[in-house]
């Protein structure tokens, strides 16, 4: 499935009422909705955007349709020009919307062949017949639809049961995200961040996590009760064979289908977990409902920004903070490799990676005091240290975490 994390780069979205900006809230749920579903066997996400930066809205779709996601989810938050407003809400393509597409993706006869596949392909090369092309994106476009209803439907019910909602069914509307003919699509709005309240609940990591596990087990829902021919989900309750490849232990095999290796050895009547390479395993079929697992080690990150200084090049940037060149010059549309002095360029890092603050403990400062300068816990600063008592000597050097 493909997450679309709303706006990004240059386009912050809604901006909250302590300049807190959406594009920050949308990438940080997506991230976290991602690592939720694909800790699941069978499902893999793709995410349109993985840093501060901008996607072209049509481009979204073809991210989504180039990696053969069955769903898009698109994340924002909502606002309004008054902070009353609160809650969530569900937007699916409306009718007039999808008819006006239609008529466009008819006129268009190579896009047909990409949305319809080989018998959109045989249209687009042997007829020019409107009215048959027409039916068959009339028809994808229906079933996109109903498909988007139902996946709106269960988030907005797992979605009440940890956030206010605004609006308690699905919305119709006419939004440039959802228009894919082939893609059932939902726009998700995790609340307002013109709300006081709601924004600083939208930017908290806790309330994130809770937002990220509702949606994955309402798209997990989903997926149970409308199968995707020749996906895991659909074969789950069946009995299949694996071919044993060098490197697999039981435990990956067990992992890859949603088994597990206690089930993996009493089909098979195995007395140990040894296998051997080439070996035809019986995988049994498992109809138990799947969970969605509230301890998924979701990668935090961080947007910073450095200044290239003398002796900088992307690769050593890079290199410093555990990124790729590409994703660089990517957040910061870059055409070439060089840089020039006093550059600032923006960095998505993942937290883990950030290179290590120090702080060197001045007269008065206590721990509390410096973990609120940086934003940590005290239990981390503790940690990091590995201090024993909460005692400080003056000039003492403590290592700052980044969480």
């Amino acid at each position: 499935m493909a997450i679309d994390a709303g706006h990004g780069g240059e386009d912050p979205g809604s901006i909250g009422p302590t300049k807190k900006y959406e594009k920050h809230v949308t990438l940080s749920v997506s991230k976290k909705l991602a690592a939720q579903i694909n800790a699941i066997p069978g499902m893999k996400a793709v995410l349109t955007r993985s840093g501060d930066y901008f996607v072209n809205l049509n481009k979204r779709s073809n991210i989504a349709r180039k990696n053969g996601a069955h769903l898009l989810v698109s994340v924002h938050a909502d606002a309004f020009r008054t902070p009353q407003p609160r809650g969530g809400s569900v937007f699916v393509l409306n009718t007039r919307r999808a008819n006006t597409e239609i008529a466009r993706w008819v006129e268009n006869h190579e896009q047909q062949s990409e949305l319809l596949g080989g018998a959109g392909e045989v249209l687009a090369k042997n007829t020019n017949d409107r009215n048959v092309s027409q039916t068959l994106l009339d028809l994808q476009f229906s079933h996109s639809q109903k498909e988007g209803y139902k996946v709106a439907t269960k988030i907005l019910k797992e979605m009440g049961k940890v956030a206010h909602l605004h609006k308690k069914e699905p919305v119709n509307a006419s939004l440039a995200v959802l228009k894919s003919p082939d893609i059932p699509s939902v726009l998700v709005e995790t609340g307002f961040i013109s709300n006081p309240t709601e924004e600083r609940l939208l930017t908290t990591r806790s309330h994130q996590d809770k937002l990220a596990r509702a949606l994955a087990k309402a798209i997990v829902q989903y997926f149970e009760a409308n199968p995707p021919e020749g996906t895991l989900f659909a074969n789950r309750g069946q009995q299949r064979k694996h071919t044993v490849k060098r490197g697999e232990s039981l435990s990956v095999i067990a992992q890859k289908y949603g088994s597990s290796v206690s089930a993996i050895k009493s089909a098979n009547s195995l007395k140990s977990t040894s296998l051997a390479v080439g070996q035809t395993l019986v995988i049994p079929g498992n109809s138990a409902p799947i969970k969605v697992s509230s301890k998924v080690n979701t990668v935090e990150t961080k947007t910073l920004t450095h200044t290239v200084v003398k002796g900088d090049y992307l690769g050593k940037v890079a290199s410093k903070y555990k990124v790729s060149v590409a994703d660089i010059k990517r957040e910061n549309r870059l055409k070439s490799d060089v840089l020039k002095l006093g550059q600032k360029l923006k960095i998505t890092v993942s937290l883990k990676d950030l290179p290590l603050r120090k702080h060197k403990v001045q007269r008065g400062e206590y721990l509390g005091k410096i973990a609120s300068r940086y934003g940590v816990s005290i239990s981390s600063i503790r940690e990091a240290n590995k201090l024993r008592s909460d005692s400080l000597a003056v000039g003492q050097v403590l290592l700052i975490p980044h969480k």
